[in-house]
């Protein structure tokens, strides 16, 4: 899910440098022995040299960690700029944003293409606006289609099996922007508003996160977390040390293995955890990294894939590796950051990443598939 566009100029002053001087020799390590001969540029770096293997070259022109594997899973061609990607167990649901603007001002529609696990397209659903946020709502299996994350938001549900597409009309937003992720747990459903308006400083003092509801056609929002919210910084977190957050760009979320909604401050470059969300025992805290990222998962089984989306190349592709570590973050940094193209493992203590892949040109999407569902 790609970050928004108001905030371009916050993405300079908000990347943190330290993580970032340890990464140029991780992508000099990863490139130096790929046969095609691919050189990294400076920014194009990353992290953790000493513990990244030599990469293997492959027909795709992504460089891959030792031992790990890369193949196809789909490629677009009468659909274009693919971007979230969502499970429901069986089949992998694809929004196609089709060109579409980010506010939804050209009228264009998205396109959401469901897939068997061979890649194989089994059905289709049009839906208007540029398509951002998509999830599957567990207990009614319904897919949320997310629209429009800089301004004018729409969303849909879909039902898969009968193709019924039912609209629900946002309030009017109070922080100017539109909504991009949704995330369901705990019997609650949460949502990220996107592409906030900053204060003369350049803070973010509006909700960053709503719980959502749905009735009558309407979407309904209750402030979870505000932009300027406190929380622990991780790294020094044995001191209960209290920072004020600057959301601003709440983007894709996620759940760890600990059960914790999780919120990536994309321009930010900060990953933040909500423990006990929208609730009074709410706990937050903020890791911060040297790059933005996008779509992040946890390795919840020793034995699966990721699944990456790359709207440059309009495909799909599996990443294997011989076992995973259960636990294990994964992320992919977008195309417009200073480590763009990248999908690595996340230090959950310190934010440094090590690369596992690299090659791609506009990572969008990502999820992890365990083998039991594949």
């Amino acid at each position: 899910m790609q970050s928004t566009t108001k905030t371009s100029e916050a993405r300079s002053r908000h990347v943190p440098a330290l993580p970032l001087c340890y990464m140029l020799g991780a992508l000099a390590l990863l490139l130096a022995s790929c046969s095609n001969g691919a050189q990294a540029s400076p920014s194009q770096s990353t992290t953790n040299a000493s513990s990244t293997p030599a990469a293997q070259s492959n027909k795709y022109g992504i460089a891959i960690r030792d031992g790990w594997q890369v193949s196809l899973f789909t490629k677009g061609s009468t659909y274009t700029n693919p971007d979230s990607v969502v499970d429901d167990g069986t089949n992998i649901f694809i929004g196609y944003q089709n060109d579409a603007a980010k506010d939804g001002s050209d009228t264009k529609t998205s396109t959401i293409v469901e897939y068997d696990m061979n890649g194989k397209a089994l059905k289709t659903f049009s839906v208007p606006g540029h398509s951002d946020g998509l999830r599957m709502d567990p207990s009614t299996k319904l897919l949320w289609a997310i629209s429009n994350e800089d301004a004018n938001p729409k969303m849909e549900t879909i039902d898969p099996s009968s193709g019924t597409i039912t609209p629900y009309t946002f309030p009017k937003t109070p922080h100017g922007g539109g909504y991009d992720d949704v995330w369901f747990m705990n019997g609650k459903t949460f949502i990220t508003a996107s592409n906030p308006t900053l204060d003369k400083s350049g803070a973010n003092v509006f909700p960053a996160l709503d719980s959502i509801t749905l009735s009558n056609g309407k979407a309904n929002l209750t402030p979870v977390l505000m932009g300027n919210a406190s929380a622990t910084d991780v790294t020094t977190g044995a001191n209960n040390a209290k920072v004020t957050l600057n959301l601003v760009d709440p983007d894709s979320l996620s759940q760890d293995t600990k059960g914790n909604l999780v919120l990536m401050n994309q321009a930010g470059s900060e990953i933040v955890t909500i423990t006990d969300p929208g609730t009074a025992q709410q706990k937050v805290s903020r890791l911060t990294v040297g790059s933005q990222l996008d779509d992040t998962v946890w390795a919840t089984a020793s034995k699966g894939r990721l699944l990456v989306i790359d709207a440059t190349s309009n495909a799909a592709y599996w990443l294997r590796p011989p076992q995973f570590s259960v636990g294990t973050i994964y992320t992919q940094t977008p195309d417009d950051s200073g480590v763009a193209g990248l999908i690595a493992a996340v230090d959950p203590g310190t934010g440094i990443l090590t690369p596992v892949a690299l090659g791609f040109g506009k990572p969008t999407g990502m999820l992890f598939v365990p083998d039991s569902q594949s």
